[in-house]
């Protein structure tokens, strides 16, 4: 009895080793090179699916939103996208690009492509986002898709792991992840729980002959380009980025994912592939550390960009100009030698450096002589046309003379030269014809203007008794004192400057006097104008009579013909 009782213990303890044994080998493969810590890919793609938006943020810290879309995480710092949601040439209307309308929307007379004011934000939760970079080299503008690097890491979203695109089949069904146009419309800012995803199947694996994209039936539309498409096990074969037809016969597309995988590896992009679990290095015994201090390539870059712009020659730039960048250069340097600096303010003073050396303005001194050559150039037409209106009052009045004769009285006697001479006086000295002396208007008169009557002659009108409008909103009476008399918001460009309304457009309505009438042309603007409740087509000329109602956008006037 106690001899079996040992053999029970013998082999229970065998066992127990082997269990144990098995234990330690399958630990010691998992985690084979000592140092990896797992990242686990998401179950839902909603849980890596994330809103993006180009903004535009002035000196004050307040954005607007220029354009926006959808991306996707693929690692803890890294998403992908579309190339022409931040595209400023993009065109968003017949006509209309996202550089155009935002130099509308925000007054600006021009936008670059590396203005320090555009910013691109990826919002991971409501309105709490990070920044994000394009990456120089992981992107196409042919085939719609960026690489963008996140300031922050987002630990609360997953990344989602990328697929195999070639082993893609026809008629295989795919569902689209993103934030179509309507979802972006009811909330300002999205979460998870707000991305949409939509159902279909691969109709042809090649487009026009290329073999990077999909055609697919999965419901698209603006808010989720961008978007992640999957296959049925979640894993991403393509990222959305175009629609093409009519409401009746749309077609949708997307960029096959091995053509963006081959620039994540070329540049050192790590990506969780389907079916195996991305990793990241960690200490063999110690927690990851937090990395202190900005990206070593970012910090290079902008030492880069500070040497290059030392060594501008700024001798033919204006003081103001000059004093920009190297202020600029000043700021740049405190943030390259700030060991507490975060990625996004070196990439901040990088775009800022640029743009201080692009912004440079030439002197302009020559252009002095060229405006006093034109200014006495101007003044001698002046002079001339005076001359001539002067000369020809002066012929018609002698010829008027002489319809009357100038034959003496008789007993008053003649020169030679047929000059009358009257009794008892010496002949006077000859007048210049029409000379009058100079008289001061008097104040309020309004200053004198050459204008053409519109009948075909050239007549000298003074402003006095000019046709003005009543601003209904303030009360404001404005003297339509010039021909062509402009009203807008840039005011270089108008006569009347309407600077408190967003809404009215830089070069919005003219209004021209012909003769004693006035007419209203509207110069194509994006809010239109009235007469009198009828809107206007553009640079089509509508007669103004006494207390016409004039409504441009939505800012009110009544014209008062004098």
């Amino acid at each position: 009895m106690g001899k079996k009782l040992t053999k029970k213990l013998l082999v229970f303890l065998t066992l127990m080793c082997m269990i144990i044994g098995m234990n330690v080998s399958v630990s010691a493969e998992t985690g084979s090179t000592g140092n990896t810590k797992a990242i686990s890919a998401a179950e839902n793609p909603a849980d890596g699916t994330l809103q993006v938006w180009l903004e535009y943020e002035d000196d004050n810290g307040n954005s607007v939103a220029l354009s926006g879309g959808s991306c996707f995480l693929i690692n803890e710092e890294y998403v992908l996208s579309n190339y022409h949601i931040f595209n400023l040439n993009e065109e968003i209307a017949p006509g209309v690009t996202i550089r155009s309308a935002a130099m509308e929307t925000l007054g600006l007379s021009e936008l670059k492509d590396n203005d320090p004011h555009l910013k691109i934000r990826v919002y991971a939760n409501r309105d709490m986002s990070v920044l994000a970079t394009i990456h120089d080299s992981v992107q196409s503008q042919t085939m719609d898709y960026v690489a963008m690097k996140l300031s922050d890491k987002i630990y609360d979203r997953k990344p989602l792991a990328l697929g195999d695109s070639s082993t893609v089949q026809q008629t295989q069904t795919v569902n689209a992840y993103g934030f179509p146009e309507d979802s972006i419309e009811n909330k300002e800012f999205n979460t998870a729980a707000d991305v949409s995803a939509t159902d279909g199947t691969i109709s042809k694996l090649t487009v026009g002959g290329r073999a990077d994209f999909f055609e697919h039936t999965a419901q698209l539309n603006h808010g989720n380009s961008g978007g992640p498409l999957v296959d049925s096990n979640k894993s991403v074969i393509g990222v959305n980025t175009f629609t093409y037809g009519n409401s009746s016969d749309q077609k949708y597309y997307a960029v096959q994912i091995n053509a963006i995988k081959s620039g994540l590896d070329t540049f050192g992009i790590s990506y969780i592939n389907a079916g195996a679990q991305a990793t990241t290095q960690t200490p063999d015994e110690e927690e990851p550390e937090e990395k202190e201090g900005p990206d070593a390539d970012l910090v290079t870059a902008l030492k880069s960009e500070i040497t290059k712009a030392k060594a501008v020659d700024t001798k033919n730039y204006t003081e103001e100009s000059v004093k920009v960048l190297n202020d600029t250069i000043s700021e740049a340097e405190k943030v390259a030698n700030d060991t507490e600096a975060t990625d996004a303010q070196v990439t901040s003073a990088t775009s800022d450096v640029k743009a201080a050396v692009e912004n440079l303005e030439e002197k302009s001194g020559m252009n002095f002589l060229l405006i006093g050559g034109i200014a006495a150039g101007v003044i001698v037409v002046v002079v001339v046309i005076i001359i001539i209106v002067v000369s020809s009052n002066s012929k018609k009045k002698k010829k008027a003379q002489a319809g009357n004769g100038n034959v003496p009285p008789s007993g008053m006697p003649q020169q030679p030269n047929g000059a009358v001479v009257p009794p008892n006086r010496a002949p006077e000295q000859p007048k210049a014809p029409y000379a009058q002396p100079y008289q001061a208007e008097p104040d309020g008169a309004g200053e004198t203007t050459l204008l053409d009557s519109g009948a075909g002659e050239t007549t000298l009108l003074n402003g006095a008794g000019s046709a003005y409008l009543i601003r209904k909103k303030n009360g404001e009476k404005i003297t339509i004192n010039s021909q062509n008399f402009a009203i807008g918001k840039e005011r270089r460009r108008v006569n009347y400057c309407i600077s408190d309304n967003t809404s009215v457009s830089r070069y919005h309505v003219v209004i021209t006097k012909k003769g004693s009438d006035y007419y209203a042309a509207d110069q194509k603007s994006s809010n239109f104008t009235f007469v009198n409740g009828v809107q206007l087509n553009p640079y089509q000329e509508t007669l103004l009579t006494d207390r016409s109602t004039l409504k441009i956008s939505d800012e009110e006037f009544e014209f008062h013909a004098s």
